[in-house]
């Protein structure tokens, strides 16, 4: 994979996931596990990361309730209100918008990931990055894929391999080449508010776009 320069810069390759992991979701409060799940990084890296950015002001820690399976309700006759600590991007933070703009410049650097990340998923004809990984997470998507011969486990599995390097969910949309070029005729909306918008095109075999 291409090199990370945040992670080079911060000289850790966790704290640099971690902090991208808010920066693309700042209305997301997340618990340490699941900040360890998105950014792929260990428990213990997350737990530690959190309190850093957290000492410099970037996240700022809460409280909420647990999501609590009926497996794991109290048993009777002992009901006791339980919370868990949750951490989130402090929007207050007085470099927030600089913070942003900076990790979201940095990223591009790793879009040939996504390309290679692709590669074996099937005859790509078109790939558009598009939302969170531009900046934008008003977008409807963050990948927008045209091919033939499509598979769409291998696809599942690249974005699963994607998201942590990119710290964010990945929603993508896929397409026969046939049926893209169809959309595009119509002026299909999901296209035209992907293609419309600001959007960096990585792929575009057979002058698609």
């Amino acid at each position: 994979m291409a090199k990370d320069f945040l992670a080079e810069l911060l000289n850790s390759t966790s704290l640099a996931r971690t902090l991208r992991l808010f920066v693309t979701n700042p209305e997301i409060a997340m618990s340490v596990p699941e900040i360890a799940k998105r950014a792929g990084v260990t428990p213990q890296a997350a737990a530690a990361d959190s309190v850093e950015l957290g000492r410099l002001g970037i996240l700022k820690k809460g409280k909420r309730a647990p999501v609590v399976g009926a497996a794991q309700k109290q048993r009777k006759g002992k009901k006791k209100a339980r919370t868990e600590t949750v951490w989130s991007l402090d929007a207050s933070f007085v470099h927030a918008r600089a913070l942003s703009v900076f990790v979201n410049e940095v990223s591009p650097t790793q879009y040939k990931d996504i390309e290679k990340a692709l590669r074996g998923s099937g005859r790509l004809s078109a790939v558009i990055v598009s939302g969170a990984l531009i900046g934008d997470p008003s977008r409807p998507l963050e990948l927008l894929i045209a091919g033939d011969s499509l598979n769409e486990k291998r696809l599942e599995s690249a974005m699963r391999t994607l998201e942590p390097r990119f710290g964010t969910e990945i929603r993508y949309a896929a397409f026969t080449t046939p049926e893209f070029r169809y959309r595009l005729t119509i002026r299909d909306r999901l296209l035209r508010e992907t293609i419309d918008f600001p959007h960096h095109v990585l792929v575009n075999r057979g002058v698609l776009l």
